[in-house]
C-alpha cells in the first residue's frame, strides 16, 4: 500500500523508494533477500524516523541509517552535522561546522560512497574525509556500520560510513524535479550568505539519468581567547626564574603558565560546489550498466586579527594574590597556577594571519551488474579518483610595543634602537588577565593602542605551505550465489584492487637579505633579523654594530586598505580601538611578501615532502544465513577478508645545514624509497535472533584494520652527526675527521603498522510500533596499539654514505594498546496515538557511555582515556508533524574529552582537556502547497562554546567560541 503526502513525483518520495534500494550497497555484492514488509512511501518526519526503523531493524550487522529526508530537514549544515545524532557517533568542528567525526571515541573511521573507497580533498592523507567539503545536497542517505560484515570494505576500526547517491532507477518514471533557496546569517559575522541546490531526474524504464548540483557561501564568525600559541612552561626550576611565588620567604616555589594570551577575532569564508550525476541503462534483459560522477570543490579562507601578549621569560610573569598550589614542585615547594593577574609584559603584538585552502576532488565509478533471474548474480566495477589540495598560511606581527624591553633591537646604519622606535617602551606594560568569569580576558590600561602611529610591521613570514595530490583506481568483481539449502541462503565472494598515490610537497616563502658581502635568503623576515658579523669586529649583537637587513614598515605608511580599525572582539571585555594589518590582504601569500620583502621564491621543505604508493589486494567471502532455532528464527552471516597491502614510500634524506637563513627548512642530501607488505586476516560475523515478532538480539565479533594517516609512515629523516675522533675511529676503522651518524630525527616513520582491533557486540531491540524502538546495546573494542612518540634504531649512514651502525632515532612508534567499552541507549516514538493536536509529537532519545583507557597518565599519575573520546554523550530530538507544520528541537551533548597531550610534568604529562558541551539546533517548516515549502533552520541557537582546560577544570587556557546560525528557506518538488 502506498500513501502520497505530496505529488507523486515529489523528490522527497522518490528518495524514499531510493534509500530502500541504496542499502545494498554498503556491501559487496548483492545482498541476500529481506523479509517482505509493507511499502510506506511517505515523507515528513514520522515516515523519515520509521524508514530508518526499518533500515536498521532489516540490516544484517549493528547498523544505523539517516535518511536523506532526516540530512533535508535538520538545521545541519554539513554530514558531520547530521551524523551527530547517530548514537555513539562524536563530532569534532570547524569554524562551528561538523568536519569528522569518532564512532564510540575512535576517529579511525573509514568513509564509503556508494559502498567504495573515494578521495576527499579535504584529507587526502587519511580515510577519512573532512565532511567539511562533502556538500550534504548530493547525499540521498547515510549508513553506519558499527559491526563490519566480511563483504564491507574493510578501512574502519571503530566504525564505516557509507554515503548513498540517488540513482535514476530508484525514481518513478518519467521527470522528477527539485529545487531549494537559502539566506542565511550568523550573529556575529552579520554577512548575508546563500544556498542553491536543484535536483533533476529522468527514468524512461530502461534507461535514466539524474543530475544534483548545489553551490554555498558562508561567513562564519568564531573568537579565540587565552592561549593563541601551543605551549606550556614551568618557571621557577632554574636559577634566574627562581622567585617567591606565594610570599613565605623562600625560592622553591614553582609557577606552571602559558607564554602567550591573546583574544582573536577569527572568521571563516567558505565557498562550496557540488556536482553529482548518474546515468543507468538495462542493457539487456540481465545486464546493466551504472555510471556516477560525483565532484566537489571548495575555497575555505580562516582569517583571524588580534591582540596577543608574549609574556618571554624572565621575572616579570604574574604578580597576584590569586596562586594555587596545584602538585609538588622539583625544588620541594609547590607549582603554583594563577586564573586572575596582572601581568607585567615586555611584548603587545597587533597579529594578523591568514590560512588558505584550495579543494577539488573528482570521483568516477562504472558499473556492470549481471542478474540473469538464476542463482548466480553479479558485477564488475572500476573506479577512478582525483583529488587536489593548496594549502598557504600567512603571519603579519605588528608591535605596540618598542622591542626594547626584552632586547629586540635594530641598526639599520644609523645607530641602535628599538625594532618599533614609535611603539610603548621602554617600560613594561601592565596587562590584567582573568580567566575566572565566563571568557578569558585581557585589560589593557584606558587608551592603549588607540594611536596608529605606535604600530609597526615588525615580522612577516610564510610557512607550513604544501600542495597534495592523489589519485585513486579500484577494479572490483563481487559475485553472489543462491542455495536451495536449509539455513544457508548465499554466500557472497570477490576480489578487489585498488592503488593510491599521494604526492605532498611542502615549502616556505624566502626573499633575498643582502649586506656588504653576505647574503641569504630568509624566512622569518624580521626588522630586527641580521645575517651575522656584518661590521667586521667580532661581535655577532646588534649592541655590537651589525647591521639589521629587515626595514621598518608603519601602519601609517601601509597602502590604502591594508590597514583594519576593531574595537569589537566579540564576548571579550577588551576595551578600546585596536589596529591590525587585514588579514585579507593576506590571503595572497606571495604577493603579500613580496610587496614587504621583493623576490619571494618557494623553498621547499624536505622533511615535510613525500611520495608514496599504496596497493592493496583484497578477497573476501561471506556465508549469508537463516533459519530457525527452535521457536526463534535467527538470520546473519559469518565471513572473512583478507587483505595484503604494498607500499612504495620516497622519503628524503635531510642534512644538518640550511639552504636559508631565519628559517625552518633543512637541505635536502638524497632520497630513498623503502618498500613493505604487510598482511590482514579480518574475520566477521554477525548473528540476530527474533525472540518475537519485536524483539531481536544482535550479536557480532569483528577483527578490523584501518590504514595510517600517509602524515605518519612518510616525511623526511634527518641525520645527526660528528667528528669521530679517534676512539670512535678506531672503533668503526674510519679517519678520525670524518663525519659520523650519532642519531636521527624521522617525521614519518615506514615501519609503523596499522590500526587493528577486535570489536564485540551485543544489542538488543525492541520494535513496539511501527515507527518506535528502545534498544540497548554493549560493546567492547580492545585496540592493538596507539601511534605515540618514541625511538627506533635504524641504521644512518655517515658523511661519506656508508651505514656502519644502528643508532637511535626520534620518530612515531606503536605504542601500548587500549580498550573502550561501553552500552548505547535509544528510544525513539511517535505519540500518533495521542488525541488531536498531541498526536503530532515525536522524540528521539540516545545516549552512549564509553569510559576508555590508554597508556598515558597524567600528572597524578593517573590513567588517561584515549584521545578525543568522551565518556558520555547523548541526543535529545523532539519533534512535531502536523497541519502541514514540522517542528524540530535537537541537543547534542558531549563530554569532558582529552583533546591532546601537552608537556611533562609531574608523574606524566599535562592533559588538555575540552570541556563539555552541549549544542542546540531548531527547525522548523510549513508545506504552503504540496509542491513547496518553506522553512526557518537554527544552528547552535543558545550559542555554545568550548573551554580546553589543562589537567584542572578551572585552569582554562584556550576558548573556542562559535556564533549562532540562522536560515530562511524555500524547497520546491515538481
Amino acid at each position: 500500500m502506498k500513501y502520497h503526502c505530496f505529488t507523486p513525483k515529489a523528490l522527497a518520495s522518490q528518495i524514499t523508494l531510493a534509500t530502500a534500494g541504496l542499502l545494498s550497497v554498503g556491501s559487496w555484492a548483492q545482498a541476500p533477500a529481506q523479509p517482505m514488509v509493507e511499502e510506506v512511501v511517505v515523507v515528513g518526519l514520522a515516515a523519515s524516523q520509521e524508514r530508518n526503523l526499518d533500515a536498521k531493524r532489516f540490516a544484517n550487522s549493528v547498523t544505523d541509517t539517516v535518511t536523506a529526508e532526516e540530512i533535508g530537514k535538520l538545521p545541519d549544515v554539513t554530514i558531520a552535522d547530521t551524523l551527530q545524532r547517530v548514537p555513539g557517533v562524536q563530532i569534532r568542528r570547524s569554524a562551528g561546522e561538523g568536519s569528522t567525526i569518532n564512532v564510540r571515541g575512535m576517529p579511525q573511521v573509514t568513509a564509503l560512497l556508494n559502498g567504495e573507497q573515494f578521495l576527499s580533498a579535504g584529507s587526502i592523507t587519511t580515510v577519512q574525509p573532512d565532511f567539511t567539503d562533502v556538500p550534504s545536497s548530493l547525499i540521498s542517505g547515510l549508513e553506519v556500520h558499527k559491526s563490519p560484515t566480511a563483504s564491507l570494505l574493510a578501512g574502519g576500526v571503530s566504525g564505516t560510513i557509507n554515503m548513498q547517491t540517488v540513482r535514476p532507477f530508484d525514481l518513478d518514471e518519467g521527470l522528477t524535479l527539485s529545487g531549494n533557496a537559502e539566506m542565511s546569517r550568523g550573529s556575529e559575522s552579520k554577512e548575508d550568505d546563500g544556498k542553491l541546490s536543484a535536483f533533476a531526474g529522468f527514468n524512461h524504464g530502461d534507461f535514466g539519468v539524474v543530475v544534483t548540483a548545489t553551490f554555498d557561501q558562508s561567513n562564519l564568525a568564531n573568537y579565540r581567547n587565552g592561549t593563541i600559541l601551543n605551549g606550556m612552561e614551568v618557571i621557577g626550576e632554574d636559577e634566574r626564574d627562581q622567585r617567591d611565588f606565594n610570599n613565605d620567604g623562600d625560592n622553591n616555589d614553582s609557577f606552571l603558565t602559558q607564554r602567550f594570551h591573546g583574544v582573536m577575532d577569527k572568521t571563516t569564508e567558505r565557498e562550496r560546489m557540488g556536482l553529482s550525476t548518474s546515468v543507468q541503462a538495462n542493457l539487456s534483459d540481465s545486464l546493466e550498466f551504472i555510471g556516477d560522477v560525483f565532484y566537489t570543490e571548495m575555497d575555505d579562507y580562516d582569517r583571524q586579527q588580534g591582540m596577543m601578549i608574549d609574556t618571554v621569560r624572565g621575572n616579570n610573569w604574574a604578580y597576584s594574590d590569586d596562586f594555587d598550589a596545584r602538585l609538588e614542585g622539583p625544588l620541594g615547594g609547590s607549582i603554583y597556577t594563577t586564573n586572575r593577574a596582572t601581568l607585567m609584559v615586555p611584548r603587545v603584538s597587533s597579529y594578523s594571519e591568514s590560512l588558505t585552502n584550495g579543494r577539488e576532488s573528482t570521483n568516477v565509478n562504472l558499473q556492470l551488474n549481471y542478474d540473469n533471474g538464476g542463482r548466480l548474480r553479479g558485477s564488475a566495477r572500476y573506479l577512478h579518483g582525483d583529488a587536489e589540495r593548496t594549502h598557504t598560511e600567512n603571519v603579519a606581527h605588528g608591535f605596540i610595543t618598542s622591542g626594547e624591553q626584552h632586547g629586540l633591537l635594530r641598526n639599520d646604519g644609523g645607530g641602535v634602537e628599538p625594532v618599533n622606535p614609535r611603539g610603548y617602551g621602554p617600560d613594561l606594560v601592565e596587562v590584567g588577565f582573568d580567566r575566572t568569569g565566563k571568557y578569558v580576558d585581557l585589560a589593557f590600561e584606558p587608551g592603549f593602542g588607540d594611536d596608529i602611529t605606535r604600530y609597526n610591521l615588525v615580522s612577516t613570514y610564510s610557512e607550513n605551505n604544501f600542495t597534495e595530490e592523489a589519485s585513486l583506481d579500484v577494479l572490483r568483481l563481487d559475485g553472489s550465489y543462491d542455495f536451495d539449502a536449509n539455513h544457508i541462503t548465499s554466500v557472497d565472494f570477490g576480489v578487489r584492487y585498488g592503488q593510491r598515490d599521494v604526492d605532498r610537497e611542502t615549502y616556505i616563502l624566502v626573499a633575498p637579505f643582502t649586506t656588504g658581502s653576505l647574503s641569504a635568503d630568509v624566512m622569518w623576515k624580521d626588522s630586527g633579523a641580521s645575517l651575522g658579523d656584518t661590521n667586521g669586529d667580532g661581535e655577532n649583537s646588534v649592541a655590537g654594530g651589525d647591521l639589521t637587513l629587515g626595514s621598518t614598515q608603519y601602519y601609517t605608511d601601509l597602502p590604502d586598505g591594508w590597514v583594519n580599525e576593531r574595537t569589537n572582539f566579540g564576548p571579550s571585555k577588551l576595551g578600546g580601538t585596536f589596529y591590525f594589518v587585514n588579514p585579507e590582504m593576506l590571503d595572497d601569500n606571495v604577493a603579500f611578501q613580496n610587496a614587504i620583502y621583493p623576490g619571494n621564491k618557494a623553498l621547499v621543505d624536505p622533511a615535510t615532502s613525500y611520495s608514496v604508493e599504496e596497493a592493496t589486494q583484497t578477497a573476501y567471502v561471506q556465508v549469508n544465513f537463516e533459519g530457525d532455532i527452535g521457536s526463534f528464527p535467527y538470520s546473519g552471516n559469518i565471513g572473512a577478508q583478507y587483505i595484503q597491502t604494498d607500499l612504495d614510500i620516497m622519503q628524503n634524506l635531510v642534512g644538518g645545514g640550511s639552504p636559508c637563513s631565519l628559517c625552518t627548512v633543512s637541505n635536502k642530501i638524497g632520497e630513498e624509497t623503502i618498500e613493505r607488505s604487510y598482511d590482514d586476516f579480518l574475520p566477521a560475523a554477525n548473528l540476530a535472533i527474533e525472540l518475537t515478532d519485536d524483539v531481536i538480539l544482535r550479536a557480532a565479533y569483528a577483527k578490523t584494520m584501518t590504514s595510517l594517516d600517509i602524515d605518519d609512515l612518510a616525511g623526511g629523516l634527518s641525520v645527526g652527526r660528528s667528528r669521530a675522533g679517534s676512539v670512535l675511529g678506531a672503533e668503526l676503522g674510519v679517519n678520525p675527521d670524518l663525519m659520523v651518524a650519532i642519531n636521527g630525527v624521522q617525521n614519518g616513520n615506514p615501519g609503523l603498522e596499522p590500526w587493528r582491533s577486535d570489536n564485540f557486540d551485543l544489542s538488543a531491540e525492541w520494535y513496539f510500533a511501527s515507527n518506535s524502538m528502545i534498544s540497548l546495546a554493549a560493546f567492547y573494542m580492545d585496540i592493538e596499539s596507539f601511534i605515540e612518540s618514541g625511538t627506533v634504531m635504524m641504521g644512518l649512514p655517515d658523511e661519506d654514505g656508508v651505514v656502519r651502525r644502528e643508532l637511535p632515532v626520534s620518530t612515531n612508534i606503536n605504542g601500548s594498546g587500549g580498550s573502550i567499552k561501553g552500552l548505547e541507549f535509544a528510544y525513539q516514538q511517535a505519540f500518533d496515538f495521542l488525541p488531536g493536536f498531541w498526536g503530532g509529537f515525536g522524540t528521539s532519545l540516545n545516549f552512549t557511555y564509553a569510559p576508555s583507557d590508554s597508556a598515558n597518565v597524567d600528572v597524578y599519575g593517573s590513567s588517561l582515556p584515549i584521545q578525543d573520546n568522551s565518556e558520555r554523550s547523548g541526543n535529545a530530538v523532539l519533534w512535531y508533524e502536523q497541519y502541514g507544520w514540522q517542528v524540530r528541537l535537537a541537543a547534542n551533548y558531549r563530554s569532558d574529552r582529552l583533546d591532546r597531550l601537552a608537556d611533562p610534568l609531574g608523574q606524566g604529562v599535562i592533559p588538555i582537556w575540552t570541556d563539555a558541551t552541549t549544542y542546540m539546533d531548531l527547525s522548523v517548516s510549513y508545506d504552503v502547497t504540496d509542491e513547496v515549502s518553506v522553512y526557518v533552520q537554527g544552528s547552535n541557537i543558545t550559542e555554545e562554546f568550548e573551554d580546553q582546560y589543562a589537567q584542572w577544570e578551572d585552569y582554562v587556557i584556550t576558548q573556542n567560541i562559535y556564533e549562532s546560525r540562522w536560515a530562511l528557506g524555500v524547497r520546491a518538488r515538481f
